[in-house]
């Protein structure tokens, strides 16, 4: 679902970044993560990379959305926790799928908007350009059916 909701928004808003959500999409939702987190790549001669010059919406969206679905997968973990001793274990055991997002409510629709305003305001994007992004990552959410991933599925050829 986060993958369907980049895309999506990406290919609406910055669509000159198409190319590099197809890159991402080629590896698992814990690979994009990983390469997403890693700040220093190397050493630059310039001192600062491309992300600096020009900020990118499709790694911005993707980890608000999994700062999205983490915080509402440890929410949960709290209701639970307050509900009962076993629910808590049992829920500790499972793991949640990445990439995967919950149907939402209002609230919550509400309070993922504003990460997304706030993540790309610090970003430097403009605020034209943010609520358009915003915007769109709820209206994906909102849109997307119950269930649905591709999050995890890793589409590279395996030897």
């Amino acid at each position: 679902m986060v993958r369907d909701v980049v895309r999506t928004v990406v290919a609406d808003c910055a669509p000159e970044e198409a190319v590099v959500v197809e890159g991402l999409l080629r590896y698992s939702d814990a690979e994009v993560l990983a390469r997403l987190r890693r700040r220093g790549h190397g050493r630059d001669p310039l001192g600062f990379g491309l992300a600096d010059v020009v900020p990118l919406v499709a790694p911005l969206l993707w980890l608000t959305l999994e700062s999205v679905r983490q915080k509402l997968a440890d929410a949960a973990v709290d209701r639970a926790a307050r509900g009962s001793a076993s629910l808590w274990r049992r829920m500790r055991r499972r793991k949640a799928k990445p990439g995967t997002i919950p149907p939402l409510t209002r609230e919550q629709q509400a309070m993922v908007r504003q990460m997304v305003l706030d993540a790309a305001a610090e970003a430097g994007l403009s605020p034209i350009l943010a609520k358009r992004i915003a915007d769109g990552v709820v209206a994906g959410l909102a849109l997307a059916e119950p269930g649905e991933s591709h999050g995890e599925a890793d589409v590279r050829e395996t030897p």
